[in-house]
């Protein structure tokens, strides 16, 4: 950690390595206590080259050291975890000032803080005419207490208007719980947005006026609120049967997820797209997220219009039916057919018998006479004679 300071003058973190101009700029020495180590807390000595030509590379020690050493009383896990922390920050701030070149970034530390073991790194400050954003970068997961007091603490240095962002590592499966993905068309295009479930302190962050995002390399993912239902059937529309299914939908809070968001979508942004405004702010993502509130009117009027004609075909079919099943009107019964006299013998002549109002049985069916049984004819043949065996020619 040679190349690692806290600046107690100017509250800040010096990094050689990426300073190169501190060598020229710094006093060397103790500059009375001015440099202090950030892993133990102890006075740091600044040995910077003697003239601008020389190859000497500028490093603090620690005082009693020899030069070119440096032997750091704190224990070894605990430098390596500060030196991690202020290596990913000091990254964000040289890409926000790639994308923010007219605006001030700067590492920001309490002088008190030298030595201790933290929860969260030095935040990053923006400041650009009378904007201040407040940058985090936790590495760790957070707790409830930790987040509060920070929260707290930017709010007291730097005013109520001032902006809270907390950037989570998006490679970091323990600062979200993925939840598949959602299908989107803003402006009409087709897309498809990660979805993911927040941890509880992220969602007391929103809460509690803060701005929550997740980076990887060069890409910011900002969320928005997720809220599944299902539209509530308006007068004149019919959801059943296959309309159920278009009924299930889902709504978008923005440009923050609202605390009762079921799941928070996340929207890409190019870190280098914050500098196409004024200031520090995610502009592009948030126009996209009121494209998507556009298309969600869109496609539940589209879908409320296919409920009410779904209503009206039942109505129609419904109608339809009634109309068939409607009995048709009595008509008389046809006579029945009277049965053809069957030929009988001739009798004698009766007296007339008086009428009676039953009915008169049915004669029975006449029956064919039984049928000449055929004579059997059989050929005649003659005698025979073995002369008709012989040839004609013979026949004398």
């Amino acid at each position: 950690m040679s190349e690692l300071a806290l600046d107690t003058t100017e509250g800040r973190i010096i990094d050689l390595r990426r300073e190169t101009a501190a060598a020229s700029l710094l006093p060397r020495g103790k500059a009375g206590g001015r440099y202090r180590c950030c892993a133990c807390g102890k006075e740091l000595i600044f040995s910077g080259p003697a003239t601008p030509q020389s190859s000497f590379t500028p490093r603090f020690r620690h005082d009693g050291a020899e030069p070119g050493l440096d032997r750091c009383g704190a224990p070894g896990a605990h430098q390596a975890d500060i030196q991690a922390d202020l290596t990913v920050i000091l990254d964000l701030r040289d890409q926000l000032l790639n994308a923010l070149p007219r605006a001030d970034v700067y590492l920001q530390i309490a002088p008190h803080r030298a030595g201790q073991r933290w929860e969260l790194p030095p935040a990053l400050i923006i400041r650009h005419n009378d904007q201040v954003v407040v940058i985090e970068r936790p590495r760790r997961p957070l707790t409830k207490a930790t987040a509060d007091a920070r929260l707290q603490h930017v709010r007291t240095t730097y005013g109520e208007r001032s902006t809270h962002w907390w950037f989570f590592d998006h490679d970091d499966a323990q600062q979200y719980l993925a939840a598949g993905t959602v299908k989107v068309r803003p402006h009409g295009k087709p897309d498809t947005h990660h979805k993911v479930r927040p941890t509880a302190v992220q969602r007391q962050l929103v809460q509690a006026g803060g701005a929550v995002c997740w980076i990887t390399s060069g890409t910011l993912f900002i969320p928005y609120g997720g809220h599944p239902g299902a539209y509530p059937a308006l007068e004149g529309e019919d959801w059943s049967g296959k309309m159920a299914s278009w009924a299930k939908d889902w709504k978008i809070s923005h440009p923050y997820p609202a605390d009762s968001a079921a799941w928070w979508g996340l929207v890409p942004l190019s870190l280098l797209a914050l500098g196409q405004h004024t200031g520090f702010c995610p502009a592009p993502a948030f126009a996209l997220m009121s494209a998507l509130e556009k298309a969600q009117h869109g496609r539940e009027a589209h879908r409320r219009n296919l409920a009410r004609e779904h209503a009206q075909r039942a109505a129609s079919t419904q109608r339809t039916s009634t109309k068939s099943v409607v009995p048709p009107a009595e008509t008389p019964a046809a006579p029945l057919p009277v049965p053809p006299d069957a030929p009988t013998a001739p009798t004698a002549p009766t007296a007339p018998t008086p009428a009676t109002t039953e009915h008169q049985p049915v004669p029975p069916r006449p029956t064919l006479p039984p049928p000449t049984p055929l004579r059997d004819v059989r050929p005649q043949h003659g005698r025979f004679s073995w002369r008709s065996l012989l040839p004609r020619r013979w026949h004398r």
